[in-house]
């Protein structure tokens, strides 16, 4: 039979992946294999489908190893997500999963929504440029802007403008991708904006790679929208200085994570997982950031995901006096702060990272 007629199936509940198998068998060869078996198949095949949970860390590194190969072949790679949680998705991700379906669908339900995955494996050509993302981003930037300018002067942060700016960053994201969102954004001059957009279409195409639902991708995109409101109320002098800050400048500087928290709480229209990506976007997990020192299970997953879209943001912005750093330097410093970022998350991240680099003709980053 050929590759493109034959799956492998990775379990480690064969009771339930058994019924499955068997039912996929009637179109497909279908072979079935422990997490734990010695040897796995070399053979090509269409799709690799994991019914594997992602609780425990020596599965989760074995099933990376499984995969290294259909990754490399770029073969669709299904997960069956047994809780569905953010975490969980965030695991699937990171290990390679590029379709995530919940594992407590039916068996007939599983089947269904395989059969367009399987039968599809070339993924559709899309133009790289179109008219549509870059007005999409333009409308961003617009509302952006009258957002940061409404907080500078002390006014009511407009809810619709917040949320049309966050359906023009998704739509953009969406038809364009992220490397023609960065292309659009870095030739901002002003600096602040550019920094604010920049992490707000990282996080848009971050959360659409992690296959968040709609209204959570829209959670993630609007937070970071933002996520830096604060810096409206600091000086310029502060702002945009280009050599280092004095310690009182930093302290200055750094009290903009609670300003646009104040800014926002007084107002009474933003969700608590808003305000706290925006009070806590420069803590770290080893209880080394700002503005309380949190650590570990005191900070969020949202937070999380948004202060690795500010980091990457950050190194590889462009202004007059600092050299932008290209997408895979930048990622290898993500990945370097183990211990500060969540791993499995950078990980995850490393979708959007290669394609914020730009296009090559005859080579991928390598940032796995």
């Amino acid at each position: 039979m050929s590759s493109d007629r034959k799956i492998l199936l990775i379990s480690n509940r064969p009771a339930r992946s058994r019924e499955l198998a068997h039912r996929l068998s009637s179109r497909y060869a279908c072979r079935m294999i422990g997490l734990y078996e010695q040897q796995a198949t070399a053979e090509p095949v269409a799709a690799v489908i994991t019914d594997v949970g992602f609780r425990n860390s020596s599965d989760i590194e074995r099933l990376r190893h499984l995969l290294s190969q259909p990754r490399e072949m770029a073969v669709p790679i299904i997960a069956l997500l047994q809780d569905n949680g953010h975490l969980e998705r965030v695991q699937a991700v990171a290990v390679g999963a590029t379709f995530l379906l919940p594992a407590d669908l039916s068996v007939s339900e599983i089947c269904a929504a395989l059969a367009p995955i399987i039968r599809s494996t070339t993924p559709p050509v899309v133009p790289a440029t179109s008219l549509a993302p870059a007005q999409d981003i333009e409308q961003a930037r617009l509302q952006f802007g009258s957002i940061f300018d409404a907080a500078a002067r002390g006014e009511a942060i407009s809810r619709t403008s917040v949320d049309n700016a966050t359906a023009s960053a998704m739509a953009a994201i969406a038809e364009g991708g992220i490397r023609q969102w960065l292309d659009v954004v870095w030739t901002y001059d002003e600096a602040t904006y550019q920094h604010c957009l920049l992490v707000t279409g990282l996080a848009a195409a971050f959360a659409a790679s992690l296959q968040f639902t709609r209204s959570d991708q829209e959670n993630v995109t609007r937070a970071a929208l933002l996520h830096d409101l604060g810096k409206a109320k600091i000086p310029l002098t502060i702002l945009n200085k280009s050599g280092a800050l004095t310690s009182e400048q930093t302290e200055i500087m750094r009290s903009h994570a609670t300003i646009g928290y104040e800014l926002l709480r007084g107002q009474g229209k933003y969700e608590p997982e808003i305000l706290e990506v925006v009070l806590r976007h420069h803590e770290l997990l080893d209880g080394s950031g700002y503005p309380d020192g949190l650590a570990g299970p005191q900070i969020n997953d949202l937070v999380r995901l948004v202060t690795i879209c500010d980091i990457f943001a950050a190194l590889i912005e462009r202004r007059s006096y600092k050299q932008a750093m290209d997408p895979a330097s930048a990622f290898k410093i993500l990945q370097d702060m183990e211990g500060k970022l969540e791993g499995a998350l950078v990980r995850a991240f490393s979708q959007v990272a290669e394609s914020s680099a730009a296009p090559a003709a005859h080579e991928r980053m390598e940032l796995a």
